[in-house]
């Protein structure tokens, strides 16, 4: 980064927000500042546990050009209905964004 400029923003967008548990779920968003290649762990109880993250399932991706980064993971089946939250690390840290993702039974 140069001086003075404004650092990378980062975000997560969760599409769709409400899912019913063994559907697909998209993540995208921004890791700012972390380099290409370098893996971005997505976390939370709502994951399938094929990754953890200090004993939580997790998501692995890899930011690809200007921080972007994007995943799709299905639900388990026998997730439970409830609200979760996500959160993301990348180059050794906490990316700072918060999401959630409701999982529902049936529709």
């Amino acid at each position: 980064m140069t001086a003075g400029a404004a650092p990378a923003k980062v975000f997560l967008v969760v599409t769709p927000e409400v899912v019913t548990r063994g559907n697909l779920v998209h993540l995208s968003g921004s890791a700012g500042s972390c380099r290409r290649g370098n893996t971005v762990i997505l976390i939370s109880h709502a994951f399938p546990a094929t990754h953890e993250f200090a004993g939580v399932p997790a998501v692995l991706t890899k930011v690809i050009s200007g921080g972007a980064f994007k995943a799709t993971t299905r639900i388990p089946l026998h997730r439970h209905s409830g609200l979760y939250h996500i959160t993301g690390r990348c180059g050794g840290g906490n990316l700072g964004f918060y999401g959630s993702l409701r999982v529902l039974a049936h529709v």
